[in-house]
């Protein structure tokens, strides 16, 4: 009777790991966000670097916030702040499975990744106003 119940509960733990897994295998670190401005040839810049003009693709770290600005000679930059948000639902996967003594490494991974977090917005739009 003891090994079955060690069987079932390794049977359900594999299966829990298996299908719920954490959120760094589930969605990753990094979320695809677009980022387009309206103005022509218009640089845009995340957190202070160059990553292109007009309109960008990019992928973003989950674990901090990011200042997007778009600016041109002759207009007025505009800047858009993307802010982490937190997913309940993998911190609580996480926790429960973190009870079961098996789950400590995904809090860790997780928590230090920022894969529990998430952008609200996957696309910026920015449109720049010439200087008066």
């Amino acid at each position: 009777m003891n090994s079955l119940i060690k069987s079932t509960t390794s049977l359900l733990l594999a299966s829990t790991v298996l299908l719920s897994s954490c959120s760094t295998i589930i969605q990753g670190s990094k979320q695809s966000i677009t980022i387009q401005s309206l103005t022509p040839d218009a640089k845009i810049l995340v957190n202070g670097d160059e990553v292109g003009k007009d309109i960008v693709v990019t992928k973003l770290k989950r674990n901090r916030s990011h200042t997007i600005m778009v600016k041109k000679d002759g207009y007025e930059s505009k800047t858009a702040s993307l802010e982490k948000q937190t997913q309940a639902g993998y911190v609580v996967v996480d926790i429960l499975l973190g009870l079961t003594g098996y789950g400590l490494i995904f809090i860790i991974v997780d928590a230090a990744t920022g894969s529990w977090n998430h952008f609200e917005k996957d696309k910026v739009v920015l449109e720049l106003d010439v200087k008066k």
